[in-house]
């Protein structure tokens, strides 16, 4: 029993249906590659304008309290939390006002710079309010890192309790210099960025 023979037509048609498959098939496989070198490059400047430097603080999240992160930075003298949360280094992305307040299940705070000017750096955690806790302290850890090209350096990583509403802890002051952390330079040393500030908008 012979097979029917296809005629020529038929045979031109599959062929080219042949050919254009695989010539799609080439054009994924070349463009893949583009696309992917795209997203890297458009997701790296975005890391690199946004998070030159990243100051972020978590509490318990069941707990009410609101508790504010402060940075201060060397241009300007430019002091930036929940009441100035917009400066020409630093921004305050999320003020967090406790448990009652959001519904994200998180209790978190971060503050990203814009570049890394030379200069002295600090950052303070103030206890805003305890929302009806009761003066109960609370425990905030505290992470603060610069980026140098992909790789994140930890400044400061701790955990400090605030005792009572209305108190501002420093956490740590430290000098910059050419994007690099002057690793004397770090200080302890009590101050306040918090207190301050309200002092001055007050005037």
């Amino acid at each position: 029993m012979t097979r029917p023979r296809e005629d020529s037509m038929s045979i031109v048609f599959r062929d080219l249906l042949i050919l254009l498959a695989l010539l799609m098939l080439t054009l994924v496989v070349l463009l893949i590659p583009l696309i992917k070198v795209q997203q890297e490059s458009t997701r790296t400047e975005i890391e690199k304008a946004a998070s030159d430097m990243i100051a972020e603080i978590t509490w318990a999240p069941d707990s009410p309290a609101d508790i504010d992160l402060w940075a201060n930075a060397p241009k300007k003298n430019e002091n930036v939390g929940y009441a100035s949360p917009y400066g020409e280094i630093f921004n305050l992305v999320r003020d967090d006002l406790g448990r009652d307040v959001d519904f994200s299940g998180l209790n978190y705070e971060f503050i990203f710079s814009r570049g890394i000017p030379d200069g002295r750096y600090r950052f303070s955690i103030v206890y805003y309010s305890d929302n009806g806790m009761g003066n109960t302290p609370v425990d905030v850890n505290i992470s603060i890192r610069y980026r140098e090209g992909r790789l994140m350096h930890v400044v400061y990583e701790e955990r400090m309790t605030l005792e009572y509403p209305g108190q501002e802890k420093g956490v740590i002051s430290f000098e910059m210099r050419d994007r690099q952390l002057i690793e004397e330079s770090k200080s302890f040393e009590p101050f306040e960025i918090f207190h301050g500030t309200l002092r001055r908008l007050e005037k």
